[in-house]
């Protein structure tokens, strides 16, 4: 007699595992299967086929179209008649009709029947053959991989910036690349984790301009990472300067209509006379304004929203200036409706000024002195973090540094790896070297001063990676990253999770690196994701709606402590509550984030997310810990008792097939870079296992042998369970 779990002291805390002295190597040889099950389908069928003259399909070819039928009740097995109807000159109908007698006539013992079920051939597997996968899963034979060729293979994830917050949005990012390298490693192949972070740009020089112009600043001891973030979010506001003036364009002034004439050539536009402190003539295609009107009017050489006003030629009419609309003023939604202003208004007068947000600046400043202070500010922060001499690098190192604390903080905390960690900072240089290189060799060219690769003949346009002034942009710094990854990595394969918003600079840069000569360009992907929201809509860092992963993190912790582990608090340890609460809220985020289609924007609902039932992390993870209550309830058995033959239920047959499924399913998710397909496929394993339970009873079976037999399949499912979920990043409980 073997335990299977009658020796677990009911006050295990959920992380630690049950004896695993199971009996399951006692099982008679017979009732594992000699062959799998999709390949002998695939021979058989040959070899029928072949004895009737039919040799166009191999084995081979076959294999990889079997398909399993979405009801179990028709087959475990299906094969397509559609591949033989072009060869036949039949209907896939009638071929399936004409065959099944024959494979009928040759039928193996690992198949208990063969139907022509439409225009397929339906198989149904021998009870003890299918549950074989059972002894596979507990001898640990169903988890070996698979891969034929192993690649070394680079998967680039998270790359947040330093100096800004780290927030539930990250998550969806370091969920699909930490469950690929989870699933890549699992199917055999050798991976490198990396991680790019941002330590460089304006982003950082607004940061630490706002860390300087707040001085005396009381920096905190923990969540330092979040406090630069909340910095670089006071940066932006102190920027925005809407909040110093209704009208924030320096230069904007109150100008008079004076004339309105039609366009000499197009019936959209105007062709208008304003008076301001001179006169001008404006082009518009605004609408609701007369003459005599006082519009906002942008002169040549000011800007709006940093776009330079230049004197331009409108199919033959000289436009010199703009006037703007509502929505341009900030002053209504309507783009087309041209601003009225106040008829009270001096000709000429500054608006900037005449909208100055009270009490927002000192009596007798000009609110266009402060706009280009602001600005001048956060130019000379950026141009002494670009000089590597200047004494502001040991700010950046320090602060860069409570970045970097808090980044591995949430990675230690949510369980993820990284084999190496590039840095921005490092490939600036490298990247220009490279471009100039492929320059001189006539791989990229020059256009307007500025130096890129020619992608116009591929559909990709123009891609710039050199500016007309010789400075790099985040596209030089790829290409050079890549190269680094070949070069001194060797990978075979490089996977970047990055957001879809990129994708056109990626195919541009995969495109570049092969006209470079790497053969590996070929093997490079783009897994691009869409954004994560909030019920309410966007996250906005401006409006307070970002939730910062502190906030998550304790949110949930407390959710969960509160709600699904109270039970315990009189068994457990504070230590262990916390980390069964821990494992919970990981489950909770990582397959909310996963179980999504990668190319659309996901609601992040926290009450949607966090339930016990449905398709949700939790749930799964009820699913296990009731395999692992089941065992414990049953006690001691003897395992060598297991029949497979017994296993007749359908509801036992459709489980014992969804565990057959696991090693094609993990196959999948690696071939698309697809780990929402193990959230499917686990979610349906835990609905068929419940089903099993509910009308297949273990303890209370009919007879020894089948209490047995049903007890190592709730096990086997466990195993399933765990292993499937493991390769999410998601650890099992125990108890629940």
């Amino acid at each position: 007699m073997l335990p299977i779990a009658g020796a677990v002291d009911e006050r295990l805390p959920p992380w630690k595992k049950a004896p695993t002295t199971y009996g399951v190597r006692s099982f008679p040889t017979s009732q594992a299967t000699s062959m799998e099950p999709r390949v002998a389908l695939a021979q058989w069928i040959a070899s029928t086929l072949k004895s009737s003259g039919i040799e166009s399909l191999s084995a081979d070819a076959i294999a990889p179209r079997i398909e399993t039928p979405k009801d179990s009740s028709m087959g475990d097995l299906a094969f397509p008649c559609f591949l033989l109807a072009k060869s036949l000159r039949k209907a896939p109908l009638a071929i399936a009709a004409e065959l099944q007698p024959q494979l009928e006539a040759s039928r193996p013992e690992l198949f208990s029947e063969v139907k022509a079920v439409g225009p397929y051939l339906n198989v149904f597997l021998d009870n003890a053959s299918l549950a074989g996968v059972v002894e596979d899963i507990l001898t640990g034979a169903a988890f070996t991989p698979s891969v034929d060729v192993p690649e070394r293979v680079m998967i680039e994830y998270s790359q947040p910036n330093t100096h800004k917050a780290f927030h539930v949005g990250h998550m969806r990012n370091v969920a699909l690349g930490d469950a690929l390298v989870r699933l890549y490693e699992f199917g055999g192949h050798e991976v490198v984790a990396a991680n790019y972070l941002g330590d460089e740009g304006t982003h950082i020089a607004k940061c630490l301009w706002a860390y300087q112009r707040s001085q005396p600043l009381e920096v905190p001891d923990e969540h330092r990472g979040e406090f630069l973030g909340a910095l670089y979010q006071k940066a932006d506001e102190w920027l925005d300067f809407k909040t110093l003036s209704k009208a924030p364009y320096p230069g904007l002034i109150a100008a008079k209509v004076m004339d309105i004439a039609d366009h000499p050539s197009n019936p959209n536009w105007k062709v208008v006379q304003v008076q301001g402190s001179e006169s001008h003539q404006v082009v518009c295609g605004g609408k609701g304004y007369a003459v005599g009107d006082l519009v906002p009017y942008m002169p040549v050489g000011t800007r709006l929203g940093g776009r330079p006003i230049d004197s331009k030629t409108m199919e033959g009419v000289t436009s010199s200036g703009m006037i703007l609309s509502e929505t341009e003023l900030g002053s209504g939604t309507d783009r087309d409706q041209i601003a009225i202003l106040d008829p009270a208004t001096e000709l000429g007068a500054d608006l900037c000024e005449l909208g100055r947000v009270e009490g927002a600046l000192p009596p007798g400043g000009s609110v266009a002195d402060e706009i280009e202070s602001r600005q001048k500010g956060v130019s000379e922060v950026l141009q002494k973090l670009e000089d590597k001499g200047s004494d502001l690098q040991d700010l950046w190192r320090e602060t860069r540094q409570w970045s970097l604390d808090d980044f591995q903080a949430i990675y230690d905390w949510i369980d993820c790896r990284f084999d190496h960690v590039f840095y921005e900072s490092e490939v600036g240089e490298d990247g220009k070297d490279a471009v100039l290189k492929a320059l001189e060799e006539g791989i990229l060219v020059r256009s307007e001063g500025t130096v890129g690769a020619d992608l116009e003949a591929e559909g990709l346009g123009y891609f710039m990676l050199l500016k007309s002034d010789g400075t790099g942009l985040y596209s030089t710094k790829d290409i050079a990253l890549a190269q680094r990854k070949f070069e001194e990595f060797n990978i075979d394969r490089s996977i970047y999770v990055v957001d879809a918003s990129q994708s056109l600079h990626f195919k541009q840069v995969f495109k570049t690196l092969e006209k470079m000569g790497y053969e590996q360009a070929g093997k490079c992907f783009h897994l691009a994701y869409g954004l994560v929201t909030l019920p309410e809509g966007k996250m906005s860092t401006r409006k307070g709606t970002v939730i910062y992963f502190s906030k998550l993190k304790q949110t949930l912790t407390d959710l969960f402590l509160n709600d699904h582990l109270s039970k315990y608090r009189e068994e457990w340890s504070e230590t262990e509550l916390q980390q069964a609460a821990r494992s919970i809220a990981i489950a909770t985020i990582k397959y909310g984030m996963l179980n999504q289609d990668n190319t659309r924007n996901i609601v992040f609902d926290m009450k949607e997310w966090t339930s016990p039932v449905g398709n949700t992390g939790p749930y799964l993870l009820y699913a296990f810990a009731r395999t692992q209550s089941i065992q414990r309830k049953v006690g001691e058995v003897d395992a060598g008792l297991f029949d497979g033959s017994l296993l007749e239920h359908e509801d036992e047959r459709e489980l014992l097939n969804q565990l057959k499924n696991f090693q094609n399913v993990v196959a999948k998710c690696i071939e698309q870079n697809r780990p929402q397909g193990m959230c499917i496929y686990l979610y349906g394993l835990a609905r068929a296992f419940s089903r099993m339970f509910e009308n297949c009873p273990v303890a209370m079976a009919d007879g020894e042998a089948l209490k047995v037999t049903r007890l190592l399949l709730v096990k086997a499912s466990g195993e399933v369970l765990k292993k499937g979920l493991s390769l999410l990043g998601i650890s099992v409980l125990e108890k629940m």
